[in-house]
């Protein structure tokens, strides 16, 4: 889906799409192959060591870390839980959308701040029409759960993740 959105991104609105990515999948890097592959991102850490080392004397590690110290660091810190029965994620999601009045906190200290609903037809509590603006599909939902802590749970049914 990424690399189709940044191929069409570009086609139709004329976008350069220098970088798409999945926050643990993988790196889709220019616009030569629109698709997460170890391969062309490969390429491009090749690319950017050779420019490191050569050009700024420095290595990669130093060159993050003044990276760091420019725009900051970022952490992310997931797990995964593997289903092999296909019916409890969908409980689970049918539990969240709580028969279309959604959920507002977490056992009794986490609230929510908003929900994105991306199986059918689609709900956002951050739009102001209540469409997702992300494409919804009834085999693959998915589900984004921001809370007032600043943690953010994902939902996905797809195997994938």
């Amino acid at each position: 889906w990424i690399g189709s959105r940044a191929s069409a991104l570009q086609k139709e609105h004329g976008y350069r799409v220098l970088l798409t990515y999945e926050e643990a999948i993988g790196f889709c890097c220019g616009d030569v192959i629109f698709d997460k592959d170890g391969i062309s991102a490969l390429g491009v850490m090749s690319e950017l060591a050779y420019h490191v080392y050569a050009n700024e004397g420095s290595s990669l590690a130093q060159h993050m870390q003044g990276l760091y110290d420019k725009y900051g660091e970022f952490v992310s810190n997931n797990g995964y839980y593997i289903c092999y029965d296909t019916s409890i994620p969908l409980k689970i999601f049918d539990r969240i959308r709580n028969g279309g009045k959604y959920i507002q906190q977490v056992g009794e200290k986490y609230d929510v701040t908003s929900i994105r609903d991306l199986g059918c037809p689609g709900y956002d509590s951050e739009q102001p029409d209540g469409k997702p603006t992300l494409p919804t599909s009834s085999s693959s939902p998915m589900m984004t759960v921001r809370f007032a802590n600043g943690c953010v749970a994902q939902f996905r049914a797809s195997g994938t993740e």
